[in-house]
């Protein structure tokens, strides 16, 4: 075995190993990898590795392993006075606790959370002064619920709105409390609230646009006897969801007649002329689009019982719509729209009729 070997030796160091020394340096590397996995395997065989255990360390303290996320005998029950509500709005939280176990439960600490950040508590209050219920920043404590006690609180609760998105408001109270030696902690949902949309409406008059542009004809102030033409507009100023079924109707008052000229950016206009009332109706207003806008032009002959007034150009300006996300049903008055142009900067203030 041994001469074989050696002979083996010979024959490769003259054959290989004088003329390249890179057949040497290769074999050696060959013959440590293969050392290297023999005792890799002698090892695995005789001294086989100690199990591991996956389950993960509990670091805390001995006195919290009482503690469980499965709810001991606390049953929390909360109603709202309505469910949708304005961003921004103050609005009741009704709160029913009833400790159904056959020991006391001491106290409880319950905290409001909402499942997006996009929503907070910015105000908690407590409606009766004398309750035992105690607000402490945006927790609700309370010290003693009695086994088989129930008890009933009121809040007034109002929310920051941080953006837009999502207008619906996912919330739970999270709760913790003692009850026979041990520690409780469980979440109990809160009934979900919709954001109704924020409508505006305005109503302007102009004889010359915001950009200087002469829209109107006639003189300013108006005169006795002669005729001076405005434009009127209304604009839609919606923020949150769609509408559904806008309808804005007004009135033209004495003096004043509508004009064939006009422009409409969406809906329909329509004009009754025996009763003097227009309606402008459009079936969706949607949030992605910015502009909602009519504009029309009347005519102003100043009466002789209108001599140093600012006549009404129109007036019992009213809207309707529907939330198409919530359902609710929006509605308003607008002030009437005078000569004052409180908007027009070249020609406000000078609305008074001169003879």
């Amino acid at each position: 075995m041994i001469y074989d070997l050696k002979k083996w030796w010979r024959v490769r160091h003259a054959k290989h190993y004088l003329n390249h020394h890179w057949h040497l340096i290769t074999d050696i590397i060959l013959l440590m990898i293969i050392v290297g996995l023999c005792l890799t395997l002698i090892t695995i065989h005789y001294y086989p590795q100690p199990k591991i255990d996956n389950q993960p360390i509990n670091h805390l303290d001995k006195s919290l392993l009482a503690t469980t996320t499965a709810a001991g005998s606390l049953l929390v029950k909360s109603t709202t006075v309505k469910n949708n509500i304005y961003s921004g709005e103050t609005f009741i939280v009704k709160i029913n606790l009833e400790n159904n176990g056959e020991d006391d439960i001491n106290d409880l600490v319950l905290s409001p959370q909402f499942t997006s950040k996009s929503f907070s508590i910015n105000k908690l209050e407590n409606t009766e002064a004398s309750s035992s219920l105690t607000v402490k920043g945006r927790k609700l404590l309370l010290a003693k619920l009695a086994a088989g006690e129930t008890a009933e609180f009121s809040l007034k609760v109002t929310l920051n709105n941080e953006i837009d998105s999502p207008r619906s408001i996912t919330w739970f109270a999270n709760a913790s409390y003692q009850e026979a030696g041990k520690s409780y902690v469980s979440n109990y949902d809160f009934p979900d609230l919709k954001l109704i949309t924020d409508l505006k409406l305005e109503a302007v008059a102009y004889y010359n646009s915001p950009l200087g542009d002469q829209l109107g004809s006639g003189p300013i102030p108006p005169s006795l006897g002669l005729p001076t033409n405005y434009w009127i507009f209304f604009e839609v100023n919606n923020h949150g969801n769609d509408l559904a079924n806008l309808a804005v109707s007004a009135k033209l008052p004495e003096g004043v007649t509508l004009s064939n000229h006009k422009t409409l950016s969406a809906g329909e206009f329509n004009y009754n002329e025996s009763q003097k009332r227009l309606t402008w109706t459009v079936s969706n207003v949607s949030v992605k689009n910015d502009l909602y806008q009519i504009g029309f032009e009347v005519e102003l002959l100043p009466l002789a019982k209108q001599l140093n007034t600012s006549p009404l150009l129109v007036d019992n300006i009213s809207y309707l719509a529907t939330d198409a996300y919530t359902g609710e049903k929006l509605s308003g008055k607008l002030a009437a729209v005078d000569t004052t142009l409180p908007q027009d900067a070249i020609n406000k203030g000078q609305g008074v009729v001169i003879k």
